[in-house]
């Protein structure tokens, strides 16, 4: 296999990890695999963590991998419901979108934010998987009105705070995503296990938050939700969507790094194999492949409750989740693909150049 070519489909991928100590042999498989070049990034997870001090100790040797590139260290820290730091493990407890839009002016979110920032950086993680801008134009979506993840429903305040959220963030060297690209506030359901239908629900007044932050030239990463809407695009969630994407790059304007949602939602595995999952990802536009390897992700309680529930592997078809060898799967898959005619060395290149271009700007901010 070509090494080079192998390097550079692992600056795509991102993936969950298992153990909490450095000593542990699936810890030191990821270390391997990261300095062979076969992941680009890590994702954390609460069954990651013991406290602050184990956390920092991981992390900071996670990161001190020889590898070509920085090692991009995710996390999902929006806080409220959606967080896996807090004073239960030693941090500081971040509030939810929606108490901080009813209880905080902007400036004083971007000190919430600021000081999140702070210790996610002083921890070892790089990349925060937030802000969320969706609108809160449903309180009963599942998803995202009952979690309180929104900032509400006018397209400016909820960009302002967004904003904020960057901002803090980005006062420490902490990439941010926002999401979930097209607006996931009026599904009615949760991707986490199955594929969601907003043809009837979706108003393209969601798109305002998106477009606001990337006219004011923040944003670093925009995550894609697994929704479908078959007026623009028959059958295929947004993640898989050509049009969607360009949608994104033309229409929205950004011309940055943009992110899967996690590849291993029950949206994602109950209806595409493994090869299926990456080669139509890449072809629609998917810079950064992000797999959750927790077999949560597809569970109806979903991820946000990863402290006290069962994470045994799981199998559907060919999914096997937690899969310690699923970078080189899908490298190999990839590889496969460029060889049938499936996907072009154009493709990996160009989302090649945008990962490392960005992690370029990780080395003058830290």
């Amino acid at each position: 296999m070509d090494t080079a070519l192998q390097r550079k489909i692992g600056q795509l991928l991102a993936v969950g990890i298992h153990g909490t100590d450095l000593g542990d042999a699936r810890i030191q498989q990821v270390i391997q695999q990261a300095e062979a070049g076969l992941i680009g990034g890590v994702i954390i997870y609460r069954y990651n963590i013991v406290n602050r001090e184990q956390l920092t100790e991981l992390l900071q040797g996670l990161r001190r991998a020889k590898t070509q590139f920085p090692l991009l260290v995710f996390v999902d820290q929006e806080g409220g419901k959606i967080q896996r730091i807090d004073s239960s493990l030693g941090f500081h407890d971040t509030p939810s979108a929606k108490d901080i839009a009813n209880s905080a002016t902007v400036a004083q979110a971007r000190q919430i934010y600021t000081d999140l920032g702070q210790e996610l950086h002083a921890t070892g993680f790089n990349f925060d998987l937030a802000p969320c801008v969706d609108l809160d134009d449903d309180p009963s979506c599942p998803a995202i009105g009952q979690l309180a993840r929104s900032y509400g429903t006018d397209p400016e305040l909820v960009a302002d705070y967004g904003q904020a959220m960057i901002n803090g963030l980005k006062d420490h060297g902490v990439f941010s995503c926002i999401k979930h690209y097209p607006g996931h506030g009026r599904a009615r359901g949760d991707s986490h296990t199955g594929l969601l239908d907003i043809t009837n629900t979706w108003s393209a007044v969601e798109l305002e938050p998106f477009k606001r932050l990337v006219e004011r030239g923040v944003v670093d990463a925009v995550m894609t939700s697994h929704l479908v809407h078959q007026d623009v695009d028959h059958g295929t969630p947004v993640t898989f969507s050509r049009n969607w994407l360009q949608r994104l790059r033309t229409e929205v304007g950004f011309d940055g790094l943009i992110v899967a949602d996690d590849l291993h939602m029950g949206a994602i595995i109950s209806h595409y194999s493994l090869s299926e999952t990456v080669i139509q990802g890449l072809n629609a536009g998917l810079d950064q492949l992000m797999f959750s390897n927790n077999p949560l992700a597809a569970q109806p309680q979903g991820i946000r409750h990863d402290v006290q529930a069962d994470v045994e592997q799981i199998v559907t078809g060919e999914w096997q989740v937690p899969d310690p060898g699923l970078p080189e799967k899908i490298i190999s898959a990839v590889v496969s693909a460029i060889s049938d005619g499936h996907l072009t060395l154009d493709v990996i290149e160009h989302a090649y150049q945008r990962v490392t271009a960005l992690k370029a700007t990780l080395n003058t901010v830290e």
